[in-house]
């Protein structure tokens, strides 16, 4: 019942521990149903953004003393990532990686299986449907998060030669190494993966719950995949058909005044998630945002300058980070959506490709629409934009508040990256010290763990 990867992939013995051999215990509709109720909401590490977000210089790595890290003797990946250093063996630091090791055991054991045994388990036709549908669409969005981790964004010009990740299916043998993908079959099996999901006809409308599939989070994958693959039109008319379905964004203004409601976002809840995954419950008390993102919050936005849940951290070598201007975020009822897909994600990208798709005016109306619900009335005046590059500076902006505490402007700065119109190279300034990420840096891409090399020979690095 488990395919391997032939990496570490902790748990699958389970199942034959337990089970005689060639027997299959998940042989109903009722069992594949209860299989895909995995709790993404606490999904260790898999869904954890803080190195991403280290590394774009939104916050620094979680209660470190980034002061003492500097001036001490030790070079661990934290250290590469807030000095940008490209000459620490990350590879060898990555003896195991959380998210690579869970992100694939879920599509293991959780998208695959049920993939491959929906067709032949007995019960509900219709409902074996549905289920396989969604175990299509979990698998294409699980890759979609590996190979933007651990590969090159896609490039039209390089993709179908940029080496990969291992895009595992249900019919892979367990005895056999794994083969690495290259980026263009990745997103060729990602799409595949999501026509099949769709041409199955059964995803509800509303999920069973909002760690469950249902069809608005199908059509914001494919979005997303298209996106990353510059087909613009595509992936408008995704974003188009999710957004029909469900277009609800949380409106910050019920916060403001203070008090005026409680400043609280509801725990897997929140009619905004299309899906919602977390590596733990509520945003971390004590996340650091850097001083160089102060400066991408809008003069009145409700929650820093209204809510101010962010709480100054003195520089010294006692304080929590060390650092002259951080802030620390200081509170656990607001809960952020650190590793799914959101409502103002779809948002943004149809904004996003009506600027690519010369309606650049339309594609403001959208920014503008959002911008109302997360700054105050006083201080909100409309933005506007003549040329793409201009309404994407806008987006860019917008975007590095909005995504905050997740992983998506990780994803969206190294897809950018791949343009020249779009390049930018990331300075990062502690106490005086001045560090720079260029584009094309190989700290883009996360090194495969050794828990995957030691395993699977085809697993060469990326960068």
């Amino acid at each position: 019942m488990c395919f391997s990867l032939l990496f570490v992939l902790p748990g699958c013995s389970k199942f034959t521990d337990v089970i005689p051999k060639g027997a299959n215990v998940l042989n109903r509709v009722s069992d594949l149903d209860l299989l895909l109720n995995f709790d993404y909401s606490v999904a260790g590490d898999a869904f954890n953004p803080n190195d991403p977000e280290v590394l774009v210089n939104d916050v620094y790595p979680y209660v470190t003393n980034v002061a003492n890290l500097l001036s001490g003797t030790t070079r661990d990946l934290n250290y590469a990532l807030v000095t940008y250093s490209a000459s620490i063996d990350r590879k060898t630091l990555a003896v195991s990686d959380s998210k690579f090791e869970q992100l694939y055991a879920i599509i293991n054991k959780v998208a695959n299986i049920v993939i491959g045994n929906a067709d032949n388990a007995s019960g509900d036709r219709v409902k074996a449907k549905q289920l396989k549908a969604e175990a299509y669409i979990i698998r294409a969005y699980m890759h979609y998060l590996l190979v933007n981790l651990y590969a090159k964004a896609y490039n039209p010009a390089t993709a179908a030669t940029d080496g990969g990740v291992p895009y595992v299916k249900e019919d892979n043998l367990l005895t056999v190494p794994n083969t690495k993908s290259t980026v263009a079959e990745v997103y060729a099996n990602m799409l595949s993966d999501i026509n099949a999901a769709l041409a199955l006809n059964s995803l509800p409308t509303t999920p069973v719950n909002n760690m469950r599939v249902a069809l608005g989070f199908a059509y914001a994958v494919q979005a997303d995949v298209m996106l990353s693959m510059r087909n613009y039109s595509g992936a408008l008319t995704a974003a188009n058909a999710s957004l029909a379905i469900n277009s609800t964004v949380i409106d910050n203004n019920i916060f403001s005044p203070v008090g005026a409601a409680a400043f609280a976002k509801p725990f897997v809840t929140s009619p905004d998630n299309l899906f919602y995954t977390s590596y733990r419950s509520g945003t971390p008390i004590l996340q650091t945002l850097s001083p160089d993102l102060n400066a991408y919050f809008e003069p009145g936005d409700i929650i820093y300058n209204n809510i101010k849940p962010y709480y100054p951290s003195p520089a010294g070598s006692l304080s929590i980070t060390g650092v002259n201007g951080a802030v620390l975020w200081y509170t656990s009822a607001y809960y952020v959506n650190m590793g799914g897909i959101t409502t103002s994600e779809t948002s943004l990208i149809k904004a996003e490709c009506l600027a690519r798709t010369q309606n650049v005016s339309a594609g403001m109306d959208v920014l503008n629409a959002l911008r109302k619900k997360r700054v105050t009335a006083s201080s909100y005046a409309p933005f506007s934009a003549t040329t793409e590059g201009q309404a994407i500076g806008y987006i860019k902006n917008f975007s590095k508040i909005e995504y905050l505490f997740t992983i998506k402007n990780f994803i969206n700065i190294k897809r950018w990256n791949t343009e020249d119109a779009y390049k930018q190279t990331i300075t990062r300034t502690v106490n005086g010290q001045t560090f720079s990420l260029p584009p094309d840096s190989p700290l883009w891409i996360f090194p495969f763990p050794q828990s995957g090399t030691a395993y699977n020979p085809n697993l060469t690095q990326n960068y």
